[in-house]
This record gives C-alpha cells, sequence and structure tokens, in this order.
C-alpha cells in the first residue's frame, strides 16, 4: 500500500499534478507507521507464523515490500522537497533491511529439505528481490544529488542498480519458463505477476537517476556512461510486459468472474505508478521528449487502479463480519 500509493505521489509531483500529489502523500506517510505498527504487533503475538511466512517459498519474497516502501518513501521526501533530513537515516536502516532479509530469505530456502516444484514456489512476488535491491539505487542516488555525489555512494548506487538488473536476468529466465512451458490456471494468474513491470520499470528510474548524478570523478564516469543505453533495454523490457499483462489479466478476468477486494491488487498498482515515474525521468535525462505524452495517459490508468483498489479496501474492512456463534447468524460491528 505504502509502495503504490508512494510511487502514484510521486508520478503525480513531477508531472505536476499538485493537488493530487499531496493528499497522495499524506495517505502514504499515515499508512507507513501503522502497517509498521501491525508487523510488529503480529511479530510479537504470532513469532512462529511470522517466521513460517518468511521461509516460505510463496510469502517469504512479500517481506521485501518493507525494503521497497523505504525507498519510495525516501523518493517521496526528495522529489516533494520535505523531510530531507530523513534520507540519510532511511538510506542507512533501508541497507540493513536488505542484508537481513534477502540473505535470510535466500539462507531459509536453500537449506530447507522440503521444496516446493517451479509451478507452486515461483510467482511474480519474487520479482521483490529486483524491487528492494533497486530500491537502494534510487534511494542512493537522491541521497548523493543532496550530499555532493560522493564517489563510494555513487559507486553503491551503481552497484545496486547492476545487482538488481542481474537478478531480474537470472528471475525472469525462470518466469518466462514457468509461463510458456508449465501449464497456467486462471488462478495462478495473480496480481504479483505484475510486478515484471514493476521491477524492471524501478531499474529504468535508477538507471535515470543515475542518469543525473554529475560525472565529476573519472574512475566512475565510464561506468555511468555505461548506464544510459543500457536503462533504454530496462525501459523496453518494461514497456513489452504491459499488453501482454493486460491481455493475460482479461483471460484471467474472463474465466474466473467478478470477484472483490484482494491485497495483492496493489502490486498491481506499484508497477503502473513506477512505470509513469521512470519514463518521465528517464526521457527527461535521455532528452527525449516524444516520450513524454506516454507517463501523462498512464498516470490516469495508475491513479483509477490506486483508487479503485483504495476505495476496495475500506469497503471490505467497513464491511460487517457474519460470525456464528452457537450454531446462528451474528452480525458483528464494523471494523
Amino acid at each position: 500500500m505504502v509502495m503504490g500509493t508512494g510511487i502514484v505521489a510521486v508520478s503525480a509531483r513531477l508531472l505536476g499534478r499538485v493537488a493530487l500529489a499531496w493528499p497522495l502523500f499524506v495517505v502514504s506517510l499515515i499508512a507507513y507507521p501503522l502497517l509498521w505498527a501491525i508487523l510488529l504487533a503480529r511479530i510479537a503475538r504470532f513469532p512462529h507464523a511470522v517466521l513460517t511466512d518468511f521461509k516460505s517459498h510463496e510469502r517469504g519474497p512479500t517481506f521485501l515490500t518493507i525494503v521497497a516502501a523505504n525507498g519510495v518513501l525516501g523518493s517521496e521526501f526528495a522529489v516533494f522537497n520535505t523531510l530531507t533530513f530523513l534520507l540519510p537515516v532511511l538510506f542507512w536502516f533501508s541497507l540493513t533491511l536488505w542484508a537481513l532479509l534477502v540473505y535470510g530469505f535466500l539462507t531459509a530456502v536453500t537449506v530447507s529439505t522440503a521444496k516446493p516444484d517451479l509451478a507452486h514456489g515461483l510467482n511474480g512476488a519474487w520479482l521483490l528481490l529486483v524491487v528492494a535491491t533497486e530500491s537502494i539505487a534510487v534511494l542512493a542516488c537522491f541521497l548523493a544529488l543532496r550530499t555532493g555525489a560522493p564517489p563510494p555512494l555513487v559507486f553503491a548506487a551503481l552497484s545496486f542498480y547492476l545487482l538488481g538488473t542481474m537478478l531480474y536476468v537470472l528471475l525472469s529466465a525462470l518466469i518466462f519458463f514457468r509461463w510458456v512451458f508449465r501449464p497456467m490456471h486462471p488462478a495462478e494468474m495473480g496480481a504479483p505477476w505484475w510486478i515484471n513491470v514493476g521491477a524492471v520499470a524501478i531499474a529504468t528510474l535508477a538507471g535515470a537517476r543515475l542518469m543525473a548524478l554529475p560525472g565529476d570523478n573519472p574512475n566512475l564516469l565510464l561506468l555511468q556512461r555505461f548506464v544510459a543505453p543500457f536503462t533504454v533495454l530496462l525501459w523496453a523490457t518494461s514497456t513489452f510486459w504491459i499488453p501482454l499483462l493486460v491481455i493475460l489479466f482479461l483471460w484471467k478476468e474472463l474465466r474466473r468472474g467478478p470477484h472483490g477486494y484482494d491485497p495483492g491488487l496493489w502490486s498491481v498498482v506499484f508497477p503502473l505508478g513506477m512505470y509513469v515515474a521512470a519514463t518521465h525521468e528517464y526521457a527527461t535525462e535521455a532528452h527525449l521528449r516524444f516520450l513524454d505524452a506516454i507517463p501523462h495517459v498512464v498516470f490516469w490508468v495508475a491513479l483509477l487502479a490506486w483508487a479503485l483498489t483504495f476505495v476496495g479496501m475500506w469497503v471490505q474492512l467497513l464491511r460487517p463480519l457474519s460470525v456464528l456463534p452457537h450454531g446462528r447468524d451474528h452480525q458483528a460491528p464494523p471494523l
């Protein structure tokens, strides 16, 4: 929710939609500590269940949304030019969480003796490894711009940018094999597959932010020059996924029929918002003004997806819950 709301807010701000940007920014600021409180309460009350989730091939990668949410929040602070003194704190906090969660999760699933097959163990949430890694690169770039672009920080941003790209190459190969050479049922075509777009879109944004850094250090200049053409590949890949995912999700909806709110729908909002921000920033830094129309059009799609998901969430939360005490129906009060 923080990732989706925050990146749509960033997109609105970049496109000059200030009246929309600030309310979205406020929503993400409220949601961030609230979700932390819920997570910490669950860890305190149900530590075994949390650990089981963390070691799961299916649910474990979703913990990396914590890292990505920090990166999006930092991007908001930079783009809105507010609370920017928190950028160094967010960067080091995110880096620590990234190391703990990425190495902890990969170690847990590697040493596990009971492992699912590819069809049951791999889903779009695995691409959060890419999203979390690239969010560190984006956060490092924003921090570098405000601290005189120190070479160690620029090198760290470049390293996480390239590492995230390599992780995407590894995971996308598995995903392509899963889609094309294994049966796919409508129920398996869940919203997290949209992270196919979000993962390369945030890599594109990281590339655009690297292109915006000053190239004063001759030792890093060669690496920075490599970023511009490589980012074209990332942007083209993120663009490629969108029509295919639209087709597949229409197929799923026609086969599955109408259904209500699903928390996984935030996995659709984030990639759309990230694609808008990434395209706008890349077009600006590469001086490709003919791409300008794309983020302006897709922004409204992202905003609509956010609005429908946000309203759907509240409809579900406020709907009276039905329970059956002693075999009789009972209407519980709204949450």
